[in-house]
């Protein structure tokens, strides 16, 4: 099931230590997100052990969770960027709408 990313709340998250996006553990209807953003899914281990692992344009198998950005995040090859939860994700525990997010400063 997919979902408007415009009637949801998100968690606030620093990617990568430098990108603050919005995340969801569920799956976002990517044509309701504003063609500005950036929409990226997280995969998880092989595992199943809801590790995170991997940021990539689209995940169908071992999907994880939604992020949106306002910035790019560099791939390799297009294909994906490796994570590692731990050192890549801090979670700043702050929840949003997707027009608030749009209006924050960064």
């Amino acid at each position: 099931m997919y979902f408007d990313a415009n009637k949801e709340y998100f968690e606030l998250i620093r990617m990568l230590g430098k990108y603050e996006v919005l995340f969801t553990n569920m799956r976002i209807k990517r044509d309701t997100v504003p063609k500005e953003l950036y929409v990226y899914d997280i995969r998880h281990d092989d595992e199943c052990q809801g590790i995170m692992c991997e940021i990539k344009p689209f995940v169908l198998i071992n999907h994880w969770g939604t992020i949106i950005s306002k910035y790019q995040i560099d791939m390799i090859d297009g294909g994906g960027c490796v994570i590692d939860e731990e050192e890549d994700c801090e979670y700043l525990n702050i929840s949003m709408t997707l027009k608030e997010y749009m209006e924050k400063k960064t």
